[in-house]
């Protein structure tokens, strides 16, 4: 959880300078879909920490939700990367309802995945 929360403090660090040097440009914005990611992480369980929780095609809440997840779903961690809003976002499948996509960490028990895209 440490390493993650450093990485983010960092990729935010960076992108504050890289964003006062170069204009604004879309490929620094949340892609949708977004489907550079791997099963890296893998952990099974039930790790929504709320229910109704949306799960949508990339890691921004400008993405489309294409399914909701619960509490008693069991779903499988594939890994995290850093999206809209400054968040970190996990991409994950849900074994319960078979939709896949991206969750906002705070949302995951444990904040999510451990292993970065």
């Amino acid at each position: 959880m440490r390493l993650k929360s450093a990485i983010v403090a960092l990729t935010i660090g960076l992108a504050a300078t890289v964003s006062a040097v170069l204009p604004a440009s879309p490929a620094l914005a949340a892609s949708c879909p977004d489907n550079g990611w791997s099963i890296l992480d893998a952990r099974i369980g039930q790790y929504f920490n709320t229910n109704y929780v949306n799960i949508r095609t990339g890691p921004s809440t400008a993405c489309t939700a294409v399914g909701q997840g619960q509490q008693s779903h069991t779903v499988q961690l594939d890994c995290w990367k850093l999206g809209g809003g400054g968040y970190t976002w996990s991409h994950l499948y849900d074994f319960t309802t078979g939709k896949q996509g991206w969750v906002r960490d705070d949302l995951l028990v444990g904040y999510g995945a451990n292993v970065h895209c």
